[in-house]
């Protein structure tokens, strides 16, 4: 989501200012009455570092963003399309699903529902939209406004109505999975990616609301590490989704502590490098792919990125690029998206009254 060292600055810099104030006090020997100016002060100096870190990140968009970011709202949580709450517009719904079979614990998720959905009885198409790391799956919701976004584009017939589903990449926040089958841990691309089953986030969908269930009505997109997860899944399921969309995306799952997921296997690791299998790949259907990156970024990651579209185009895959003038944020995002939804949309079927079996009616 952002480089490691923003955050990480900020924390040491304010335990830094923290803990001088404190020695000094000590030293000093500073009377009790200026304790609450102390108090004041740190206060302050955390409240700036916070607000210099907003700013380069963009993660909190507008105040009325505070109350989600604190955990204070949640959306409504249903089981699928027989509990929604009544009305006509767009809303947002959660449901909590996990698959002891893949190792995956319960994950809360998000669904955006457009506006028409809960007043008709078409079928919609799904984007599956992955967050960075570290972060949740409600980002999107948050720093990345997306509600507000596709209302707009809906509204201005920039987009059609479509079903986003934000699923829970880093199981909880804290960790770092990269959307991989764990060796001996969760098998989490099988549970993000996974259509035939109903304890798969698309099987779940699937069966409790009214999607176009086949590669025609699916797509993946992502931004950072989730990125990676949009490419890496939707070039391994070609067959079941019909475009990928990555933002600020990498090539491979890295050589941190994601690595360890798959236990150095070195087959396994070379499946998980889109840039080693990329080449002789077998593609069951063409997928477009929508590439956005920053152009403040590092010289690895735009080269890492035009590498990624020279392959694909190598391959016959149509690919479409922009950057922005951003760092590696979610600024990056923020500016993106329009593009991005404009991009699945045209690739997605619209939303129409075809029901597949087992699916609800």
């Amino acid at each position: 989501m952002t480089s490691w060292w923003v955050p990480v600055g900020v924390l040491l810099g304010t335990a830094g200012v923290v803990g001088g104030l404190v020695l000094l006090r000590r030293r000093r020997g500073w009377p009790r009455r200026r304790s609450p100016a102390v108090a004041v002060l740190v206060v302050g100096l955390l409240a700036a570092m916070l607000t210099g870190l907003n700013s380069y990140a963009g993660y909190v968009t507008t105040p009325s963003a505070i109350p989600h970011v604190l955990g204070f709202t949640h959306p409504p949580r249903v089981h699928g399309d027989r509990d929604l709450p009544a009305g006509h517009g767009s809303t947002v719904v959660s449901v909590r699903l996990g698959s002891p079979r893949l190792s995956v614990p319960t994950q809360t998720m998000d669904v955006y529902l457009p506006p028409g959905y809960r007043s008709d009885s078409r079928r919609y198409p799904v984007l599956y939209l992955y967050g960075g790391w570290p972060g949740r799956s409600n980002d999107w919701l948050i720093a990345g406004r997306l509600p507000a976004v596709l209302d707009e584009l809906i509204t201005r017939g920039r987009v059609r109505p479509m079903i986003v589903v934000l699923p829970d990449t880093t199981l909880g926040g804290l960790h770092d999975t990269e959307c991989l089958d764990a060796v001996s841990g969760p098998r989490l691309g099988s549970f993000l990616a996974g259509t035939g089953a109903n304890d798969t986030v698309p099987g779940y969908l699937d069966r409790h609301f009214r999607t176009i269930a086949d590669r025609h009505g699916r797509a993946f997109a992502g931004m950072s590490s989730g990125g990676f997860c949009a490419l890496n899944l939707g070039l391994h399921h070609t067959g079941e989704i019909g475009s990928i969309a990555a933002l600020e995306p990498y090539p491979t799952a890295g050589a941190g502590p994601e690595s360890a997921e798959l236990k150095g296997r070195p087959d396994l690791v070379r499946r998980n490098r889109i840039l080693d299998y990329l080449p002789t790949m077998r593609f069951a259907a063409p997928v477009p792919v929508f590439l956005d990156w920053p152009r403040r970024a590092s010289a690895r990651e735009r080269r890492d990125n035009e590498r990624l579209v020279a392959a694909l185009r190598a391959r016959g895959q149509h690919v479409t690029t922009r950057t922005e003038d951003s760092a590696h944020t979610w600024h990056l995002a923020q500016l993106a998206a329009p593009a991005m939804l404009e991009f699945v949309s045209a690739h997605l079927a619209p939303p129409g009254t075809v029901t597949p079996r087992g699916a609800p009616r």
